[in-house]
């Protein structure tokens, strides 16, 4: 069963990310702020989990993050990029969910979606909580609450960092290896083994990062 990592069409970035101030060149070490929003209060371990695991898929490319809420934007932080993140659903894994609740074999869903403007990547991607709860159907079901937890904010990790790949690379393709393909396995987004992007993907975020002014 595969679960795809799109990218959107167009519409309207948000308002106040204008307000944020963005300049992409001006660290040597580019420090990407990363506005969340959820629909529901999500659960506090995923969420510390998820943004560790984006910290660490990032590294390898030499980008540091710097989350916040989009209440807590005052437009007067700067920063090397943009990237708000709305996350749609129920963000947390609190009990399994039965094997008729995730689709079909050979079924894809978006995970994710972030927008496009032409050939333009916007900084704004909706996360659908729902769709990646799906990936708990393969957690152990004897994990207690706290292994699931973090079962799940190692999925949304790698769901958002696929999305800021774009994001940051401003780039539509996918790369054939690693976390920057076009599709992953639900039970891949709960492994404990290594899910990485491959070097061309994190060339091309770094490479972003390295154009002359």
């Amino acid at each position: 069963m595969v679960r795809t990592l799109r990218v959107a069409a167009c519409v309207p970035i948000l308002a106040f990310l204008a307000s944020a101030q963005s300049s992409r060149n001006d660290a040597a070490l580019p420090l990407i702020g990363v506005y969340m929003q959820f629909d529901r209060e999500p659960g506090n371990v995923p969420v510390i989990v998820m943004e560790r695991a984006v910290e660490n898929l990032l590294k390898p490319a030499g980008i540091a993050v710097a989350w916040r809420l989009t209440r807590e934007n005052s437009g007067t932080e700067s920063f090397s990029d943009l990237a708000v993140l709305r996350f749609k659903g129920r963000c947390e894994a609190k009990s399994s969910l039965r094997a008729s609740n995730f689709g079909t074999l050979g079924e894809t869903r978006a995970l994710a979606s972030t927008r496009v403007s032409g050939r333009r990547v916007m900084p704004y991607t909706e996360v659908e909580c729902d769709e990646v709860r799906k990936a708990m159907t393969y957690v152990n079901p004897s994990a207690d609450l706290a292994d699931r937890q973090r079962a799940f904010g190692l999925a949304l990790g790698r769901v958002v960092a696929h999305e800021l790949y774009h994001i940051l690379a401003n780039s539509v393709e996918h790369s054939g290896e690693g976390l920057g393909r076009a599709s992953e396995l639900l039970s891949d987004l709960v492994s404990s083994r290594n899910l990485d992007f491959d070097e061309s993907a994190s060339r091309a975020m770094r490479s972003a990062f390295q154009a002359p002014k």
